[in-house]
C-alpha cells in the first residue's frame, strides 16, 4: 500500500502510477501558478490528483473514460491535460526534468548529440494517419523519434507508417534544429 500524502484522493490508496512524496516535490514546482486575479471559481481537484490521475491513463493503458472512482473523474483529468498541453506546460516540465537529470549524471544541461530513429506501429481500423508500411509490412503509424545519449527524448512525430524514414527524419531534425541549437552530432541507423 501506498504511503505518500495523497489527502485529495476520493478514497481509498493512490495506485502504481500516482506519483510518490519526493516525485510530487520535483515536480509541484513545476506547474503553473494559478493567478486568482483572473477569476475562475474554487478549484475541486488539487494537481496531485489531477496528475496522478493524468499519469493513470497511458501507465494502465486505459482509455479516459475508464479511469478508476478513486482519482478524479475523466473529463476533469483530460480537460486539465489538454490545457496544460496547449499552454505550454507539459513541455515546460518535460524539457526541466530532462535538464535536471542530465545535470545529476554530471552532464551539461543541454545535450549536444542525439540518436534518431524510426518505429513503425501496428493500429486498428479507423483514426488518423494510418498508412503501410512496405519494410515491414505494418498498417498504421510511425515514430520518429531523436533521444539525446542517455536516452532522454527531445524530438518526437507521429506520421502515417508509408512515410519514409528520410522524409520523417527531415521533419524531426527540423525541429530539433528549432529547439536544441546545442546539438551538432545525430548518430542514425543503417
Amino acid at each position: 500500500m501506498c504511503q505518500c500524502d495523497n489527502s485529495e484522493a476520493v478514497s481509498g490508496p493512490c495506485c502504481p502510477s500516482s506519483l510518490t512524496d519526493e516525485m510530487w516535490e520535483v515536480i509541484r514546482r513545476l506547474l503553473p501558478v494559478r493567478n486568482l486575479r483572473k477569476g475562475g471559481g474554487v478549484r475541486k481537484y488539487g494537481d496531485r490528483l489531477v496528475l496522478d490521475s493524468i499519469f493513470y491513463v497511458p501507465g494502465s493503458g486505459c482509455q479516459w473514460r475508464m479511469l478508476p472512482r478513486d482519482l478524479m473523474p475523466w473529463d476533469a483529468a483530460h480537460r486539465w491535460f489538454t490545457k496544460w498541453c496547449r499552454d505550454g506546460s507539459c513541455d515546460h516540465i518535460h524539457d526541466e526534468l530532462r535538464r535536471q537529470l542530465r545535470i545529476g549524471a554530471g552532464r551539461d544541461s543541454e545535450p549536444s548529440a542525439a540518436v534518431i530513429d524510426a518505429q513503425s506501429i501496428k493500429t486498428s481500423e479507423g483514426g488518423e494517419a494510418r498508412g503501410f508500411d512496405a519494410g515491414t509490412r505494418t498498417t498504421g503509424r510511425k515514430r520518429h523519434v531523436i533521444v539525446d545519449t542517455m536516452g532522454l527524448l527531445l524530438v518526437v512525430a507521429v506520421t502515417f507508417a508509408s512515410v519514409q524514414d528520410r522524409a520523417g527524419g527531415r521533419t524531426v531534425l527540423a525541429r530539433l534544429a528549432a529547439a536544441f541549437r546545442t546539438v551538432s552530432l545525430v548518430w542514425a541507423d543503417g
